[in-house]
């Protein structure tokens, strides 16, 4: 049985955390629950989501709050996602580097670092 789209990321519209690191970035957590498959659908939800959390910091609250802050976007999964969605996500790095952000990946706590592929 596959999950719902909100179970595994909550309402799309909402960022799940945003908070200040002690190193002087923003940090934004999103929170993706249990086994988070690979679908078009789920793909394009977590995109969609993600694309919500960069389009806020270009917004002029988040500017005037922290201006030329470092903002770091990490996806949390409390369980090993299906293969595509970790292939997406390294596809996604330059993206979200565009909007002057870094991508990091967390499986169940454990910081994961892309290998350049060659």
């Amino acid at each position: 049985m596959t999950m719902a789209i909100e179970d595994m990321f909550g309402d799309l519209r909402k960022i799940d955390i945003l908070a200040e690191s002690k190193a002087g970035e923003v940090l934004m957590v999103l929170v993706c629950n249990g086994f988070v498959d690979g679908s078009p659908e789920t793909q394009k939800a977590l995109l969609d989501k993600m694309e919500g959390y960069l389009n806020h910091t270009l917004s002029d609250e988040f500017q005037a709050e922290y201006p030329k802050w470092p903002v770091v976007l990490r996806i949390t999964f409390t369980e090993e996602p299906d293969q595509l969605i970790l292939d997406l996500l390294y596809k996604c790095q330059a993206w979200v580097n565009d909007y002057g952000a870094a991508l990091e990946i967390e499986i169940g706590r454990r910081k994961i670092h892309f290998a350049e592929q060659g």
